[in-house]
Parts: structure tokens; C-alpha cells; sequence
């Protein structure tokens, strides 16, 4: 779940009560009346913060400081069905065997054929903030290597949409899964870097087991993945001055 605007902590024990967002208030609460020997009492709903390169914008609202970076990716697509027919009428004529049908990747850049049609070039990790735009140097640079790595694909390469995305990477490289410490209820799961579609659904696994109640170790024996390695305790922070810092800096 994430914040538009700020979230609501108790500070003995830390714990997300309401989240309020765009849309109203989340109550993140529930009274506990069915139990008899617990009737009245308030139990919280967990909340996983797992907003990718975001994840630092919407823990600043509570406060608190993860180490996670905006890495920018550029991918451009070119459609194999025009390539062909492009050709057909030129001096050189493409086949499907001048295209691209698996990964193809270099120092510089990652090309894929998705599907029938997609040709698909990706490229550069860029440090620039939380913006999605091409900048126009790298951009140029991105497409002056894909016209090198397929020159017959130049035409197409030229009049492609630049699309930027983030990848959210920490700075040790070790994924952010778990509960934040000194709360009771904030869960965190980010920072796979380009490995996301990897990581995904084992990531999900190992949170949903700590939410229900599992030890590190019983994880370990179900699932044969030490997630105790990815605990954020010691580089997910309250910081209260360095989150006011970061929040003016990001201008949210």
C-alpha cells in the first residue's frame, strides 16, 4: 500500500494506523470483537510498501530513510513486420533471418524479439532522479548504439519512442524484504534492480510468510532461501531530520 500524502504512526509500538491517499483515508485498524478474551482490542493491518523506485518517497512520509536509488532504463521497439515490408522495395531486402529472434546482448545493450512482431532494445542505467524523460544525450547516444549493433534496422531505429522506466536498486545490492524495525505492521519488499521480473513472485512468497507469522527459519526450510539476508534492519532508518531533508529536496 502506498501514501499520497502522509501517513498516521503510533510511536509505542510503531505502527501504521491510517494511510491517507488521493482517494480518502485507509484505516489500517481493526477492532477485534469476535475473540472474547481479546474483544475491544486493536489489531493492525500489515502494510507492504513495495512502490518500487518510489519506496523512498513514501517511507520519507513516516519518517523513515531506505536506501533506494531510481536507476533509469531506456528501451526502444521496432516492429520485425515493418522492418520487412520497408525493405521489400529497396536495394537490400530483409529476411527473417537478418532480424533478431532471441536475445542479443553486448556491453551496451539487451535486444529481444517479443512475440512475433516486437523487437525489443534496451540500454543504459542512468542516475538522473525520478524522471521518466529521455535526456536527450544519453537518448542520442542509446540510439547510435542500436543503429551499430543493427544497421538495417536504422530507418526504424531513427522515428522509435524512447520509453524510461526505473529500476529500483539499493545500494548494497541486497534486496529490501521484511518488517521495518521498531514497527509492528510496516513491511517493505524493493530493490531487485533490473531483476524484478526474477525476483517477483519468491519476493511476494517470503513477505506473505513473514506477514502470517513465519520465523526466518521456517521460511529457510520451505522455501530453501535464507531470507534473512534481505532483512532491511540497519539500512531502513528512522530518521526523522534526513527524511524532512530528503522530502523538501524531492519536493513532495
Amino acid at each position: 500500500s502506498s501514501s499520497d500524502s502522509s501517513s498516521s504512526t503510533n510511536k509505542d509500538p510503531g505502527q501504521i494506523t491510517r494511510l491517507h491517499t488521493n482517494r480518502g483515508v485507509i484505516d489500517c485498524s481493526v477492532v477485534n470483537d469476535k475473540d472474547q478474551n481479546k474483544a475491544g482490542t486493536v489489531t493492525p493491518i500489515p502494510v507492504v510498501v513495495a512502490a518500487g523506485a518510489w519506496v523512498p518517497h513514501i517511507l520519507s512520509l513516516m519518517d523513515w530513510y531506505a536506501p533506494v536509488y531510481p536507476l533509469k532504463g531506456y528501451s526502444m521497439s521496432v516492429s520485425a513486420e515493418e522492418a520487412l515490408e520497408s525493405s521489400a522495395g529497396g536495394s537490400t531486402k530483409l529476411s527473417e533471418q537478418d532480424l533478431p529472434s532471441r536475445i542479443v546482448a553486448d556491453k551496451y545493450m539487451y535486444t529481444t524479439r517479443l512475440g512475433k512482431d516486437e523487437i525489443r532494445i534496451t540500454s543504459i542505467g542512468e542516475f538522473s532522479g525520478w524522471s521518466t524523460h529521455p535526456t536527450a544525450l544519453v537518448d542520442k547516444e542509446f540510439r547510435r548504439e542500436a543503429v551499430r549493433q543493427f544497421p538495417q534496422l536504422e530507418t526504424l531505429i531513427d522515428k522509435a519512442v524512447t520509453r524510461c522506466g526505473h529500476r529500483p536498486l539499493v545500494n548494497d545490492g541486497i534486496l529490501l524484504l521484511g518488517r521495518v524495525s521498531d514497527t509492528s505492521n510496516v513491511y517493505v519488499s524493493c530493490g531487485p534492480g533490473s531483476n524484478g521480473w526474477k525476483l517477483a513472485m519468491g519476493s511476494g512468497d517470503a513477505v506473505a510468510r513473514l506477514i502470517e507469522g513465519q520465523s526466518f527459519q521456517q521460511i529457510q526450510q520451505e522455501m530453501g532461501a535464507n531470507v534473512q539476508t534481505f532483512d532491511p534492519s540497519g539500512r531502513v532508518m528512522h530518521a526523522p531530520w534526513f527524511a524532512k531533508l530528503c522530502r523538501a529536496r524531492w519536493d513532495i
